[in-house]
């Protein structure tokens, strides 16, 4: 009882999954930010949508706006919105998985360096396969509409797997049938029960084994074995977690250390003087950070170097091409073709 109370304390989720309330709540009629405001939660907050809010927060935030427009299934209409985007590289590997299992695999099993509240697991009953979810720590108001809202995410994340068209046999949902069910079943175009144990999205065991078209397997190799890294060195290592938000943010273009001290809710200068206590700074993170990847893009990857130069967070090629010629002394282009002619078979024989 004690350990559940405690991993309830530590669960959160990222304020930006509340990111759609405001429009939703509009949609329905109500002014959100009094409501939101109320707990704590700006216009600001949501321009560090990784920020962490407690899971219990997150609760009574949904429950609190469910009762403010008088709507039952505002789990439901959040999860209608829900992207991966705010899941830096996960996205990516999910879209380049070679097997539907692999994209889930990977979904499940790396989801929680965001979302460290939610738990999902994969099994197989009777010829189907089985999403069931989970929140840490166990029930907790608003709890339901959280754990909705992350199942409807999760089937979406499906559709983008397998196509549009697909649809999944049948979805169990852990609470009482709302007033307006209509909408659920309109957007599972399922099977959907209420009153369940869980909360659990179930398809076909075959579909698991389904490859997929287009998946670039040197890229998954990649972002799987950077993200297992990533999970390995744990949350609660200051120098860790400043890594991954900039291996976050580089795609993006956003990567500077104000953008980073906004995300932890602190000014830059709190964040360099935290970080200088570890021997590091910023500069020197953002630095290692692109040279490592770059490294590992450029020998995993047939990516263009335009490519490999946006994902890094370059406005350029030329720009990168200086940055690596800084780290390495010869151009991207030529330590590729090292490195590939390193891993090509001896053509003499032994």
């Amino acid at each position: 009882m004690a350990k559940a109370a405690k991993d309830l304390r530590q669960a959160s989720i990222p304020v930006g999954a509340l990111s759609a309330l405001p429009a939703i709540m509009r949609e329905l009629g109500q002014d959100p930010w009094e409501l939101l405001e109320s707990f704590g939660i700006t216009q600001q907050s949501f321009s560090r949508p990784l920020h962490p809010l407690p899971m219990t927060l997150h609760g009574r935030v949904l429950e609190a706006a469910g009762a403010a427009t008088g709507c039952d299934h505002l789990g439901l209409l959040l999860g209608q919105r829900a992207t991966l985007d705010n899941a830096g590289p996960l996205r990516f590997l999910v879209l380049n998985a070679h097997s539907v299992r692999d994209a889930i695999d990977a979904l499940l099993r790396f989801s929680p360096l965001w979302y460290p509240g939610l738990a999902a697991t994969l099994t197989v009953e009777d010829g189907y396969a089985v999403i069931t979810l989970a929140v840490a720590g166990g029930a907790f108001p608003g709890s339901d509409q959280i754990l909705t809202a992350y199942l409807v995410a999760n089937v979406k994340i499906l559709e983008m797997v397998l196509g549009r068209t697909w649809r999944p046999a049948s979805v169990r949902i852990a609470h009482h049938e709302p007033t307006q069910s209509g909408p659920y079943r309109r957007f599972f175009r399922a099977t959907v029960l209420f009153d369940q144990p869980r909360h659990e999205v179930w398809f076909p065991e075959e579909i698991l084994s389904q490859q997929r078209a287009g998946a670039d397997l040197k890229l998954e190799s990649f972002l799987r074995d950077h993200l297992a890294e990533l999970q390995s060195r744990g949350g609660h290592d200051l120098v860790a977690q400043v890594r991954r938000t900039i291996q976050n943010l580089l795609a993006t273009g956003t990567c500077s250390v104000e953008h980073v001290a906004q995300l932890f809710n602190v000014h830059r200068y709190t964040l360099n003087r935290r970080l200088a206590r570890h021997g590091v700074t910023f500069e020197t993170l953002l630095d290692d950070t692109r040279r490592d990847l770059a490294g590992q893009l450029l020998s995993a990857t047939d990516l263009p170097m335009s490519d490999i130069a946006g994902m890094l967070g370059y406005s350029s090629q030329g720009n990168f091409t200086r940055a690596f010629h800084r780290w390495h002394h010869q151009t991207p282009s030529r330590w590729r073709r090292e490195e590939l002619a390193k891993q090509l078979p001896s053509l003499g024989g032994e």
